[in-house]
Order: structure tokens, then C-alpha cells, then sequence
């Protein structure tokens, strides 16, 4: 069936239709010589034949019964080995429609978890990105104060070299341009 539910079917163990009419022949012959009617149409039968078909009957009936009921058991048991393996089909169905719904919410569960997991990992990547943004314009900016501070230093430095210098030089300037030492005058 479409919703998955399974139809269990139970029909009457149905008799062969030769079995009636076999039936139906040996009844009238084995009760022929009693039914003072029949014997009227039809010349009687001697004791012997009464005998005889008496005998063929009952050895008839056990045959029969006993196919009969052998066929049925056999019937029976097939019949309940069916019906125990669609109970059985049954149960392995409503057990696989339970097991592929765990499997469901198990997916659905993993896919929620991987994108939380995947959310942080965003989270994360931003902070530490925006982390290492705030490092690096730190490491610039004292760079940039380590160099300034140098050539702060470095021009004071040079500054107090270059001062004597450029007083000899402006001395020795003067002098040419006098022709006199300026140290002399005073």
C-alpha cells in the first residue's frame, strides 16, 4: 500500500471442485443399493456388489481424509509461516521508519551544530583579524615614534657636532673676510 501499512488477506481453505464431484460420485454409489427409489430405474445390486462398494467407499474416505487433512496442515503451517513473516515485515518497517527518523533529527542536529561551528569560526576569524589589525597600527605607530625619536636624536646629535664645526668654519670665515683674527680685537 502507498502509506506502508500492510493489507493481511484471510480466505477460506477452498475445496478443489473435482473433490466435491468425486465426493459427490462416491456417496451416490456407495448409498445406491439403500434407497429403495434409485432401485425402481435401475436393476438392484447383489450383497456382494453392496460389499464391494461399501468397502471401496470407506477405503476411499480414509484416503481422502487423510490427504485432505495432511494438505491442510501443511496448508495451516505455510499459511502461518506467511502471516509470521508479514508480521515480521511489519515490525522490520515501523523499526526502519523509527530508525531513518532518528537518522533525520540526528542529520538535522549535525547541520544546526556545523552552522553554530561555523558561525564561531566567522566570529573568530573577524575578532582575531581585528585583532591583528590593532596590533599591527600599534607596532606602526611605535615604530614611527622609535624613528622619530632617532632622528630627534639623531639631529641633536648631529647638531652638537656640526655647532664647533660651524663656528671654526664661520671663524676661519671671518678672518678671511677681515683679515683679522675676531679673537684678537677684544
Amino acid at each position: 500500500m502507498e502509506d506502508g501499512r500492510v493489507a493481511r488477506v484471510r480466505r477460506m481453505v477452498s475445496r478443489p471442485e473435482w473433490l466435491v464431484a468425486i465426493c459427490g460420485a462416491i456417496l451416490f454409489v456407495a448409498a445406491y443399493p439403500f434407497v429403495p427409489a434409485i432401485q425402481q430405474f435401475m436393476l438392484g445390486p447383489s450383497l456382494s456388489e453392496m460389499i464391494l462398494s461399501l468397502v471401496l467407499f470407506l477405503v476411499v474416505f480414509a484416503v481422502f481424509s487423510r490427504i485432505v487433512s495432511r494438505a491442510s496442515h501443511v496448508f495451516a503451517g505455510r499459511w502461518g509461516a506467511i502471516e509470521g513473516r508479514l508480521a515480521n515485515a511489519v515490525e522490520t518497517q515501523g523499526e526502519a521508519r523509527r530508525l531513518r527518523e532518528e537518522y533525520r533529527i540526528t542529520i538535522s542536529e549535525a547541520q544546526l551544530d556545523a552552522a553554530r561551528i561555523r558561525e564561531e569560526a566567522r566570529e573568530r576569524g573577524a575578532w582575531n583579524a581585528s585583532e591583528a589589525r590593532e596590533q599591527a597600527l600599534m607596532d606602526a605607530r611605535r615604530i614611527v615614534e622609535d624613528a622619530a625619536d632617532k632622528i630627534r636624536e639623531s639631529r641633536t646629535n648631529s647638531l652638537a657636532e656640526i655647532h664647533p664645526q660651524v663656528e671654526e668654519i664661520a671663524i676661519k670665515l671671518s678672518e678671511r673676510i677681515l683679515g683679522e683674527s675676531p679673537y684678537e680685537q677684544r
